[in-house]
């Protein structure tokens, strides 16, 4: 059988698998951490999405034509391959939990719970939204500047003025490169049809973590979806958007619990 590039199986085989998809301008290594939590009682998958890390680039006609369907064919292959036999249990961050959160609700593969760190579900907001207008700005200006000036404006607008500009030489490099796929990535974040009273029908356990100090655009996500998604529990960090990546050790503990609650409720059933 073909490996899939980017894709990383660690844990136990067999036991409560457990799927793990990131954020934009990153790869499946931001769950290493996370990772070296489950490894001793779950099944993991991390893979790295379209256009990131070791995954192939995404290819279309047009940016403005890529949606999450795009991203779930490797996705499920790489379920298929590791043929799981038990519910699959998801967990995303930012543009992964905004995927997460399709899968989830169409189960082209059984989701036995969700968990979510700021899943931005854009296409949930309205249009007269001020959320949805900051995130179209954004979105414009990707189009806009060149890739170092729209790599820089992304990366500072959910983290802070400056950080890219403070980031190593090779790391800019790598996120400037990866660019176009934001771009793609901010088209399937708004495009998605789904629509916000669509998730509830969401029936199964969601943790929706949210970060303190976070931008607009995301706070009025997490609030559209704790409207509607029935069976939800949430709780504030103190960190920003980026905090499985910057605050792992307030992140990942509360996740884990998540996890390991689900794990004894599936079993027990």
């Amino acid at each position: 059988m073909t490996e899939l590039a980017g894709v990383y199986r660690s844990g136990v085989a067999g036991a409560t698998p457990v799927l793990l998809l990131h954020s934009s301008q990153s790869n499946s290594g931001q769950w290493r951490a996370f990772i070296n939590l489950l490894q001793h009682d779950f099944d993991v998958l991390a893979i790295d999405l379209l256009g990131y890390g070791n995954a192939p680039a995404a290819t279309l006609d047009s940016p403005e034509s890529f949606r999450f369907a795009d991203e779930l064919p490797r996705i499920l292959a790489a379920v298929r391959q590791a043929q799981w036999q038990q519910p699959v249990h998801l967990v995303g961050h930012s543009y992964g939990g905004a995927l997460a959160l399709k899968i989830a609700l169409e189960q082209p593969v059984a989701v036995a719970s969700l968990a979510v760190f700021e899943p931005v579900a854009f296409h949930i907001l309205d249009a007269q939204d001020s959320g949805r207008q900051q995130v179209e700005q954004i979105a414009g200006q990707m189009d806009q500047l060149d890739a170092a000036q729209a790599t820089a404006r992304f990366v500072d607008y959910w983290n802070d003025e400056g950080f890219f500009a403070r980031l190593p030489a090779r790391v800019q490099q790598v996120m400037i490169s990866q660019t176009s796929k934001v771009i793609l990535d901010f088209a399937a974040l708004m495009g998605e049809p789904h629509k916000a009273t669509d998730y509830a029908q969401l029936a199964l356990p969601v943790l929706l973590l949210q970060g303190k100090y976070t931008q607009l655009s995301a706070q009025q996500v997490a609030a559209r979806l704790l409207q509607v998604l029935p069976q939800v529990t949430t709780t504030t960090i103190d960190c920003g958007h980026m905090g499985p990546l910057t605050h792992s050790e307030l992140v990942n503990p509360l996740l884990l619990a998540f996890l390991q609650q689900q794990r004894r409720a599936q079993n027990s059933a």
